[in-house]
């Protein structure tokens, strides 16, 4: 009598051990779901989103090793292998053109659902993975489409395992969840990336190809994309020649990161020129441009910079449309930030723009830029500012002959290139570095 009770509460104990194991497993499992999609909400790429869900996988349904595949131009399918990949995948199969017959790319060309190859006589139904088993150390695989689809899919996962292993209903529901996690993160990926190669072409587009010469000037430009989801801005710049003795700079920024700043940017730089080549005068040209665009059914906001040198006189006419205002450093002197005649934004309406005539003798250089250059949102604009005008001084003073150098440009500009590389960095630069060279004579 006592044995015959003791068996099933012995059993009763074991099954419920066993069922405790399996709810704290399926926890541990479901707080690996959530930490995968936190990591890939704010991956921008399909790489990144790759790295994440193949960083993770084979330790969510405990496999030996687990690799993601995705396509890229040409038909070149890429591999992103987790950490526990040996090192020979991680050198010869870094990518492959996707006709290579191997499970993986036959999923990615959607020739298949999905493969599930669970012992070395399976793998050995595809030639090319003979001699891989020993030395990527498998015996099973699992490829599975992101997301399951009929067609081609966006990416695929790779699970192996270095056994004879078939999933169970418990591994094959977490491979259900962590697909349906890896999803969206993929699909947006591919969108941003689409996005941001359509934005990319225009901008480069938009922007002038070339600086024009100009006689007693020495003009340096630079663009830096932005960092974020959308890497392209409204920034610009444009240099206008408008005779044989004066030229237009401006710099400006039209609100927004994306595709529609970097058309309504084309758009708002190529009014403004026409206004420049027209009237010869800043005021004049920011009225006109701002009247145009606030009169337009779009919205459109920008802030402009606009300078007109004559080289006659060394003087500039400078008025700013809500812009920053530029640097000047002169020889013997300390670089400081100048009046600029500051304005509305182009858009506004409000118009009113005042132009400022300030002298810019021989050898003094002038920098002009947009806020990324010098925007943290923990400091004061005040003082990246004021951080700015002392990087320049420090660099500008160990070039004992800058005045009469051209390479005081090139220093600047360095200065402007280390900035772009800041990890703070996220919105687009513009940068225009001007030296008037006069006394040099002719270029």
């Amino acid at each position: 009598m006592w044995l015959s009770v003791r068996v099933p509460i012995e059993d009763e104990v074991v099954r419920l051990r066993r069922q405790l194991t399996l709810e704290r497993s399926a926890r541990r499992h479901r707080l690996a779901l959530q930490e995968l999609a936190s990591a890939t909400g704010s991956v921008v790429t399909r790489y990144g989103v790759a790295r994440a869900i193949a960083d993770r996988a084979s330790d969510l349904l405990s496999a030996g090793w687990s690799s993601v595949g995705f396509v890229g131009d040409g038909d070149i399918a890429h591999y992103v292998h987790g950490p526990t990949v040996p090192d020979v995948a991680s050198v010869e199969w870094g990518e492959a053109p996707l006709e290579v017959e191997v499970p993986v790319n036959a999923v990615l060309r959607g020739d298949v659902r999905r493969i599930e190859l669970p012992d070395d006589d399976a793998i050995r139904a595809w030639p090319l993975l003979v001699p891989e088993i020993t030395r990527l150390d498998m015996s099973s695989l699992v490829v599975e489409p992101i997301p399951p689809t009929a067609g081609r899919p966006v990416a695929a996962l790779v699970l192996a395992w270095p056994g004879p292993h078939t999933m169970s209903d418990l591994e094959r529901e977490l491979l259900d969840e962590l697909i349906d996690a890896a999803a969206p993160a993929f699909e947006r990926a591919r969108r941003t990336e689409i996005d941001r190669e359509v934005a990319d072409t225009l901008q480069n587009w938009l922007l002038p190809p070339n600086v024009p010469e100009i006689e007693h000037l020495q003009i340096s430009t630079l663009y830096r994309p932005g960092t974020g989801e959308m890497a392209v801005g409204g920034d610009w710049y444009d240099v206008v020649r408008l005779d044989d003795d004066t030229a237009a700079i401006v710099i400006g920024d039209v609100v927004g990161h994306d595709v529609r700043a970097a058309a309504e940017m084309g758009q708002v730089r190529h009014v403004l020129a026409s206004q420049l080549l027209a009237t010869a005068d800043v005021g004049s040209s920011l009225s006109l441009t701002d009247r145009y665009f606030f009169g337009r059914e779009i919205d459109t906001m920008a802030t402009a910079l606009v300078m007109i040198f004559d080289a006659r006189t060394s003087c500039l006419q400078i008025a700013s449309a809500g812009h920053l205002p530029p640097i000047v450093r002169q020889a013997g002197g300390e670089s400081r930030l100048i009046d600029c005649g500051l304005g509305p934004p182009i858009g506004s309406g409000l118009g009113g723009y005042t132009a400022v005539r300030y002298e810019l003798p021989p050898t003094s250089l002038l920098v002009a830029f947009t806020d990324g250059v010098i925007e943290q949102r923990d400091r004061p604009i005040d003082e990246s500012l004021a951080a700015l005008c002392r990087d320049i001084d420090e660099r500008l003073d160990g070039l004992g002959d800058w005045p009469s150098s051209p390479r005081a440009n090139r220093r600047v500009m360095q200065i402007l290139r280390d900035r772009a590389q800041e990890p703070w960095r996220r919105d687009d630069i513009a940068a225009v570095v001007v030296r008037n060279r006069s006394e040099e004579g002719a270029s």
